[in-house]
């Protein structure tokens, strides 16, 4: 395809023996030899053909982004499909996915207060695709000081159970990763000053805490706290729960 046929860009198909990691490659090869819609008709097939995990997605809407820095056509393609979700959404056809696309879109526009007034407006009118949708909410939701609307939604104990449940499993795999063999008694998973719990489940918990804080639920904050700090052994964790439990939220949260 050359910039000749920019009409005809969205029905662009790759080569059967094409795989999808190569049509990402191939429209950064078009990006930097300037074939833009080119370059473009590939971000749209990947983007309406594959499903992705949230981290990879992140990554390939960061290159449609730098895409758009240069050829701000493939920037308003990108807007169209963050409105078709918003779209869909309204009107009762989107479900969790639309909406993680949805916010994930706005992130990397760095246009984040969309996704806060569209989480308000399903708030209101459909509570129950709120609920589902809150996750991916939640951090810009705190950005925008909708702390009493979060309390609605965080569940603590849920949240935390999640997480054991996911280091249960990692801890009886066979693994490659530094994580101490042996734990201490009065934690289920003692990891010192090793770090190794993740970071952004670090944050989350110390959010929890900060929200609950300001929802006037001390009591029930104290408590989470308590049994974080006793379910995990982690340095980093008790410096952000300390902090939360003043009302401080984890710094790049």
């Amino acid at each position: 395809m050359t910039d000749d046929s920019a009409d005809d860009f969205e029905n662009w198909q790759p080569p059967d023996h094409w795989s999808s990691r190569e049509v990402l490659e191939e429209a950064q090869v078009d990006r930097r030899a300037g074939r833009y819609v080119a370059a473009l008709a590939k971000h749209v097939w990947y983007h309406q053909n594959e499903t992705l995990p949230e981290i990879r997605r992140s990554s390939v809407l960061r290159k449609w982004v730098e895409l758009g820095a240069e050829y701000p056509p493939a920037l308003q393609k990108l807007k169209e499909f963050r409105d078709l979700a918003k779209t869909k959404l309204l009107s009762g056809e989107g479900d969790v996915d639309v909406f993680a696309e949805f916010t994930n879109i706005n992130r990397k526009l760095e246009e984040v207060q969309q996704t806060v007034s569209l989480f308000l407006t399903l708030d209101e009118q459909t509570p129950e695709l709120a609920f589902k949708c809150y996750p991916y909410a939640e951090s810009p939701l705190i950005h925008a000081g909708e702390y009493q609307v979060c309390g609605k939604y965080i569940d603590p104990e849920h949240s935390l159970e999640i997480h054991l449940t996911a280091l249960d499993f990692l801890q009886k795999r066979p693994s490659h990763t530094n994580l101490p063999q042996s734990f201490r008694p009065q934690s289920r998973f003692d990891f010192g000053n090793h770090g190794v719990l993740d970071l952004h489940a670090s944050r989350h918990f110390a959010a929890i805490i900060a929200l609950l804080i300001h929802n006037d639920r001390t009591p029930e904050a104290r408590a989470f706290a308590g049994r974080v700090r006793y379910e995990f052994n982690d340095q980093v964790l008790n410096e952000l729960v300390a902090e939360a439990l003043q009302g401080q939220f984890p710094p790049g949260y």
